[in-house]
């Protein structure tokens, strides 16, 4: 099915919603710092939404200095998007650190420098979410495999259509999309697509109802930008839920067998 928006909704965070995920909120200023400090060191990229998300950069942390309190954070290489930044109500961060997501609020950011480097400066957040709950774990498909997905829609001229669009990620709970920001419209919130066809390589195909939860514009470090359609499995019977959770046990063993030196 498809329906018309005129632009990608703002994403949905669950930090807004801690009625439902306050159980994941951190707010010991020493585990903050260290998943802070691990996030450093790693060169983690994060990703800064500016107020309600509807503009963004990618940055990550430059340094953190727990003595006074202060975050650096990378500036972005467009000077709107610094100017957007120092002006904002608040900035949301987001990012993953072993495949688990995480969120922090901060308030408006400040020019600075740090060892002579231009860097954005905030106070080191008061709270951090992990969302570390198994259902909320998500696997990204290695890309030499690449899972794909058919949908059912309308095209402009109301002629039924399918497109085959890459999972970004995919878990038992659901699956992420990668689309051209072009095709928006066919995916507005609550959007429901029926008897999709999810191509898993080394397993078979089955059919998943999948429901739009959130899409969102995405941006890669060669600068393209791409849809992010985050979708919800809808009724989904227990055997194909065992098919896809199946799926995701041998990506992960074959990846800690390759980086524990086992794999062929």
């Amino acid at each position: 099915m498809s329906a018309s928006v005129e632009e990608a909704s703002p994403p949905d965070f669950e930090i807004d919603h801690q009625d439902i995920f306050g159980q994941f909120l951190m707010e010991n200023p020493r585990e903050i710092a260290f998943y802070l400090d691990l996030l450093a060191k790693r060169h983690s990229i994060l990703t800064a939404y500016i107020n309600e998300g509807q503009q963004f950069f990618l940055t990550s942390i430059v340094a953190i200095d727990q003595a006074a309190g202060t975050l650096f954070l990378d500036p972005s290489n467009a000077l709107e998007n610094n100017a957007s930044a120092q002006a904002a109500r608040q900035i949301t961060l987001v990012t993953s650190l072993d495949r688990v997501k995480m969120q922090m609020r901060l308030p408006s950011l400040k020019a600075g420098t740090q060892q002579g480097q231009g860097v954005l400066t905030t106070p080191i957040p008061k709270a951090l979410l992990r969302l570390q709950r198994r259902e909320f774990f998500r696997l990204e498909p290695p890309l030499a495999t690449p899972l794909r997905c058919q949908l059912a829609t309308k095209g402009a001229d109301g002629k039924a259509q399918t497109l085959e669009l890459a999972l970004s990620d995919i878990s038992g709970g659901g699956l992420s999309l990668i689309a051209a920001t072009e095709m928006a419209h066919h995916f507005p919130r609550d959007a429901l697509f029926q008897n999709c066809r999810l191509e898993i390589p080394g397993e078979g195909v089955i059919q998943v109802n999948l429901r739009v939860r959130k899409t969102f514009e995405i941006s890669g470090h060669s600068g393209e930008h791409n849809l992010r359609i985050g979708c919800e499995f809808v009724n989904l019977p227990g055997t194909r839920l065992a098919f896809i959770e199946r799926y995701i046990a041998r990506i992960e063993r074959e990846r800690k067998a390759r980086a524990s030196g086992l794999a062929d």
